[in-house]
């Protein structure tokens, strides 16, 4: 499933991108705190991230990278840099790179980057290992590969199973410590909302992934990514943003307009709204709802604001 010789494989180029880049940043216990961006061609191949800028060139091999994300604000520099790419990597020693430009083109480049070392990779499975909050039996893990397709994920088992795992129905997503042969080890473990044909229902099902930590964080990364845009792509109102926070807390949405002293018709408006931007689904009629994995994080955000 995976090729089994890389050195034999030909570099060609996937993504390219007009930006600066700071590489490295920390290397080892160095932290150069002096840093400064350098203007480059950005380039990413299915081996590597090159960095091509005035007499200098830089480069990141794939398999050395082991997670992406987050901020490292050294310095007043790239404290003041809106967006950035942070890539942890690693060879002898432990090195952490910064790579900006457009936010478009950034976005662009981190997904290209997350499809590259994930397409055609070997994970473990176990599903589903609740299904309708019901534990099935005698479910093994299996070996899956790993397919990104139209910014989607999908396992392929050993035994024919395809799983798909859309963004916008994930409702849980953690990492916990499950046994795997014998041994507790770091998975993923993530609840989503699958369409089930024989009875014609959709139902919540878990699955715990499985693999190398690189290989995990980069998974978690991905299906964060769908999400990581979500402050900039919907503006919520201050009204919006206090009954999301109260159903993120756990009032009841039948509550929430007396909760809120709002006028009920008022407040299924709004529902009518954020189900349509994915912020909430309907569970039944009359408006009972529940926040979904984008409205989860935006209340999570707003709460922190």
């Amino acid at each position: 499933m995976e090729v089994g010789n890389a050195k034999n494989v030909k570099e060609i180029k996937v993504e390219d991108m007009v930006g600066k880049f700071i590489s490295p940043l920390i290397s080892g216990s160095k932290r150069f705190v002096d840093a400064k961006w350098i203007l480059a061609r950005i380039i990413l191949s299915n081996k590597n991230i090159w960095m091509v800028g005035k007499n200098i060139k830089k480069r990141i091999p794939l398999p050395s990278i082991i997670d992406l994300g987050g901020r490292l604000d050294l310095n007043q520099e790239i404290a003041k840099t809106p967006f950035y790419l942070l890539i942890r990597h690693t060879d002898n020693e432990n090195h952490i790179s910064l790579i900006t430009g457009s936010r478009k083109d950034l976005e662009r480049f981190k997904n290209a980057i997350i499809h590259v070392i994930l397409n055609g990779k070997i994970v473990y499975v176990k599903y589903p290992v609740k299904k309708g909050g019901v534990v099935q039996t005698n479910v093994n893990w299996e070996k899956a590969q790993i397919v990104i397709k139209d910014n989607k994920l999908r396992l392929v088992t050993e035994s024919g199973k395809l799983i798909k795992i859309e963004p916008d129905k994930i409702q849980l997503l953690r990492r916990e410590d499950r046994e795997f042969n014998g041994e507790m080890k770091k998975v993923i473990d993530i609840q989503f909302n699958e369409f089930d044909r024989e009875s014609n229902m959709e139902y919540t099902v878990e699955c715990y992934i499985y693999g190398r930590g690189e290989i995990l964080n980069i998974i978690h990364q991905f299906i964060y990514s769908g999400f990581d845009k979500v402050s900039a792509d919907i503006q919520l109102s201050d009204v919006e943003k206090q009954i999301i926070m109260s159903l993120y807390t756990g009032v009841s949405p039948f509550e929430i307009p007396s909760f809120l002293g709002l006028d009920v018709e008022k407040v299924e408006e709004i529902y009518d709204r954020l189900i349509k931007l994915g912020v909430l689904k309907e569970v039944r009629k009359r408006k009972e709802v529940t926040l979904t994995m984008r409205g989860k994080n935006l209340a999570s955000e707003a709460l922190s604001e």
